[in-house]
């Protein structure tokens, strides 16, 4: 997958989840409002009717009491009046029972005024008052339990009611919260699977791609290859990044193959004359060492003679073998053995003094001369070479080039001299050999 299409579908992704969070929260609004309307036009209403039922109830109660205590004529009509206007005052709608019960209520009220307007004229006749009273008595009692069952139904219906009302509020604001988590959590839970995705697909294989940088501008080597990136983008930085690596990898061998071919001698292995050039003018510049530098200028002799009569096989042979003795210079300071040119071959180091200086070539006279070098038929050939001594203190007092005349010319000195031997430079301006010929 590409970049550009992973980001149309993260894009298709959030625009439908946009409108279809839209579209539920929308309905769910929707039949929340209709919720609404109808508890403000119908059960808002029916508690005020039923409300206004239980003051009438109640209202009723108080009369009926009122009449069966009552004991004049006057106050029982205007009491039983009040009963029946109640009583006409209780809506169609507001249930059969309530509607009969108070038209059986304004009936017994009645009853009981014509059971006390009997039992007044009654003692007047001086006639017994026990069955009026008690027939008032009795509809008192029957109007007091209708009266009763009316107020406990308008008050079950009121609780129904409130309970219903309370179980739809409730139940709204249940689909308002798990709207809102859906909205919510929906989104934070895409955001984090999409962070993770993001995470593993893009962070990781970029972080890769820059530590496989490093390694290749540090160590060459990179890391290995893990899962392929499935943004086709990313795998293809990665995919740049290893092949990089890899040619870099080429290029530093090869590099490194050209450094040696710059810096080395390919016959012997040694130094070449261009880094022993650079080795000995910074030893010339370094005035931080106690004493100074010393260069042995080498020249095998009669090489000439050696190639003309066993062959330019053997006299490589004597060159890698005098170069193999010179790579074991461990008891000089800093030295640098390296191949000047034909048979002549260098060795750089610091010395104490002239005298010191002297002292190492004539050791090295002694070792070159114990070298043996295999020829045919199981014999060795003999060699033997004449050094060149220059000693300098610092820069100042001797240049590059001064450096190595002055050790040509003390080798010439040697080669003059008898051979197999070293000699100082400055044994020309004593006028004197400033070495002992060596025996082989």
């Amino acid at each position: 997958m590409s970049l550009k299409s992973a980001g149309r579908f993260l894009l298709i992704i959030a625009v439908t989840y946009t409108c279809v969070a839209a579209g539920f929260t929308a309905i769910e609004l929707s039949k929340i409002e209709r919720e609404a309307q109808f508890t403000r036009e119908t059960q808002i209403p029916l508690i005020l009717s039923q409300t206004r039922n239980a003051v009438k109830t109640e209202r009723l109660a108080s009369l009926i009491r009122a009449l069966y205590l009552a004991r004049d004529r006057r106050l029982e009509r205007q009491v039983q009046l009040q009963i029946q206007a109640l009583a006409q005052g209780f809506p169609f709608e507001a249930g059969a029972n309530l509607v009969g019960g108070s038209k059986r209520v304004a009936v017994l009220a009645k009853e009981i005024a014509a059971a006390r307007q009997q039992a007044r004229d009654a003692t007047k006749a001086n006639v017994a008052l026990f069955t009026y009273e008690e027939r008032a008595t009795a509809a008192y009692g029957e109007a007091i339990k209708i009266v009763d069952e009316m107020a406990k139904e308008l008050s079950s219906d009121a609780a129904l009611v409130a309970d219903n009302i309370t179980e739809e509020i409730q139940a709204r604001a249940a689909r308002i919260r798990y709207t809102l988590l859906l909205t919510v959590l929906v989104p934070g839970a895409f955001c984090v699977i999409l962070l993770l995705l993001a995470r593993r697909h893009l962070a990781k294989p970029i972080m890769d791609a820059i530590a496989n940088l490093e390694r290749i501008n540090g160590s060459g080597n990179t890391l290995p290859a893990g899962s392929k990136p499935v943004i086709t983008e990313i795998a293809l930085i990665g995919d740049a990044v290893l092949a990089y690596g890899v040619t870099a990898s080429e290029l530093r061998r090869k590099n490194a193959v050209l450094q040696a071919l710059a810096e080395e001698d390919p016959l012997t292995g040694l130094a070449n004359r261009r880094t022993f050039e650079t080795f000995l003018k910074s030893s010339l510049l370094d005035d931080s060492k106690p004493g100074g530098t010393a260069l042995l200028l080498i020249d095998l002799d009669h090489f000439k003679s050696i190639n003309d009569r066993h062959g330019h096989q053997v006299g490589d042979l004597c060159l890698q073998s005098l170069a193999l003795m010179l790579t074991s210079l461990e008891h000089l300071s800093n030295p640098l053995a390296a191949r000047y040119g034909g048979e002549e071959f260098v060795v750089v180091y610091d010395a104490d003094s002239e005298e010191q200086a002297l002292l190492d070539a004539e050791f090295l006279c002694r070792r070159i001369a114990s070298l043996r070098v295999p020829i045919a038929d199981g014999h060795f050939l003999t060699l033997t070479a004449s050094i060149g001594v220059a000693f300098t203190m610092s820069s100042k007092d001797c240049q590059l080039n001064e450096a190595i005349s002055r050790a040509d010319k003390a080798l010439y000195l040697a080669k003059s001299s008898g051979r197999n031997r070293a000699v100082c430079d400055k044994a020309i301006a004593r006028g004197e050999v400033a070495g002992e010929k060596t025996t082989d």
